[in-house]
């Protein structure tokens, strides 16, 4: 009886018919990092070169590049780009390549007392991030330009002309219209007077604020801008009490809006599935739910940078426990967490995409199928079909049903697909690195076996659902089962002879 209650069936009719739209995968060309001197670690590295390898992730974004604790500039005299280029050699090393975050103040340039410095996390441990304007704006301008051209002159015009110059953070410590236009207008003029080639934008914003805004100021001041970015978190007030299941993506299409009508890519820079600390859901199989949801909603988007790549993170210092609900898609002892193989199933995603119907009578159920080659009015096996489906609602929603779909794809020429087909389904009961730690008694300090043991909950067990033809459709039938907050992978075998 218990199990009937919590088992809601639906029969879902899924139209193949429709549209196939190319599908690029704009989720890959960033992830976050906490601040640039932790791409020094051993630990950090090694998680960004497993996020390269699985995840195909080509990019990294972090703040910092200017602090201190990076030696960039120690005195208005000294240039000193040792640790930049420690940094950026590695990252190229492996194939990925920097969105450049032009932050925070130098205290040469910002030449406050130390009673009044204001840093971003208190000054703590090693991170030095001193949110204030320059002290001279055309000190400023010769640190990004001399910075600018020691990276083309080390890398080549070439590669960096590939890069993302983008200025500061979120307003931190420099207000919105002024004086963060005219730190613009330094950094930018900047980074274009080393050549017109190189691509810088803003503002960077928290909540996808002032992008309009900032579009309309630029133009009239003839200030250079090759790109819009922002952030948004489902977290953020205009989504946190809404009855809009979809919210944050329509919030982040608002603001896709006037970037696409002035012909500029947004590149939302930072994102997950929520600051707030509830349930460890970061932890968890909800955020890897949450991306499933809206990867498909947003292919409108140049960069879609997760935040972070890796627990190695210490703006609130950095804490021993290895799940915290940490924005990491890593732990610190270089577990992944459910997100991170909701990455990797997304990694070898199809060129083109078809988006399905979701069922009116289960609106927290949604799906797409990609496709190595464009659909001509059938889909076969040749084209190696991926369903993905996800069981989603956000956390000021009532928690998702158990659901079991009864799946009819059309215009699947059936004869060409095994009869059984691959089933890899994410859920707090099937990739379960956080429920084994917490069973093992919530271990701050972990023994090598009993990392191992939390290695082998994160893989995504695969099983197997049969396939059959669906007479009368010109199509396949299966049944899928979506736990609440999961996401799963159908994978269709081709029939061998």
């Amino acid at each position: 009886l218990l199990l009937l209650l919590l088992l809601a069936f639906a029969a879902w009719s899924c139209c193949t018919a429709q549209s196939v739209e190319p599908f690029p995968h704009y989720w890959k060309r960033c992830v976050g990092s906490g601040h640039a001197l932790l791409a020094t670690r051993a630990d950090f590295q090694q998680h960004m070169a497993l996020a390269r390898d699985k995840l195909g992730i080509t990019g990294i974004r972090f703040h910092g590049i200017m602090d201190d604790d990076m030696s960039t500039a120690p005195n208005l005299q000294t240039r000193n780009y040792y640790n930049v280029d420690v940094v950026y050699d590695f990252l190229l090393s492996i194939g990925v390549r920097p969105v450049v975050e032009l932050s925070f103040m130098p205290l040469a340039l910002a030449r406050c007392a130390p009673a009044n410095c204001s840093y971003a996390f208190d000054d703590h441990a090693s991170y030095k991030g001193l949110v204030m304007p320059p002290a001279d704006f055309n000190e400023w301008y010769e640190l990004v330009r001399d910075f600018t051209a020691h990276l083309v002159q080390r890398y080549g015009l070439t590669e960096v002309s590939s890069w993302h110059f983008e200025v500061w953070n979120e307003m931190w410590g420099v207000d919105y219209p002024e004086p963060y236009l005219k730190l613009y207008n330094a950094s930018a003029v900047a980074v274009k007077s080393v050549s017109p080639l190189l691509k810088v934008g803003g503002p960077a914003t928290m909540q996808v604020q002032h992008v309009a805004d900032f579009i309309n100021a630029t133009r009239a001041q003839k200030l250079p801008v090759d790109f819009v970015s922002s952030h948004l978190y489902p977290s953020d007030p205009m989504c946190s009490s809404t009855k809009d299941l979809d919210c944050f993506a329509h919030t982040v299409l608002s603001a896709l809006a006037p970037a696409a009508a002035a012909d500029l890519p947004l590149l939302l820079t930072e994102y997950n599935d929520g600051l707030d600390d509830t349930d460890n859901h970061r932890d968890r199989a909800f955020a890897a739910a949450f991306v499933f949801r809206n990867i498909p909603l947003l292919r409108g988007l140049e960069v879609f940078s997760w935040w972070t790549v890796s627990d190695v993170f210490e703006e609130q210092w950095m804490t021993a426990i290895p799940f915290y609900n940490g924005f990491g898609m890593i732990t610190k002892q270089g577990v992944p967490k459910p997100v991170f193989r909701a990455f990797e199933l997304l990694s070898s995603a199809g060129a083109y995409i078809q988006t399905l119907d979701t069922p009116k009578d289960q609106p927290t159920v949604s799906a797409f199928l990609t496709l190595s080659a464009a659909a001509g009015g059938s889909i076969t096996a040749h084209q190696q079909p991926l369903l993905y489906a996800s069981n989603f609602a956000p956390l000021s929603f009532p928690a998702p049903p158990n659901v079991t779909l009864d799946l009819v794809l059309t215009d699947f020429v059936a004869e060409t697909f095994a009869d059984t087909a691959l089933v890899e389904l994410i859920s707090d009961d099937t990739v379960t690195p956080y429920g084994t730690w917490v069973r093992m008694g919530k271990p701050t300090y972990m023994s090598a076996a009993q990392i191992a043991l939390l290695q082998d909950a994160s893989v995504v067990p695969t099983t197997t659902v049969p396939l059959a033809a669906h007479p009368g459709s010109n199509g396949v039938h299966l049944k899928l089962s979506l736990p609440a907050y999961s996401a799963a992978r159908v994978t269709f075998l081709p029939k061998t002879q």
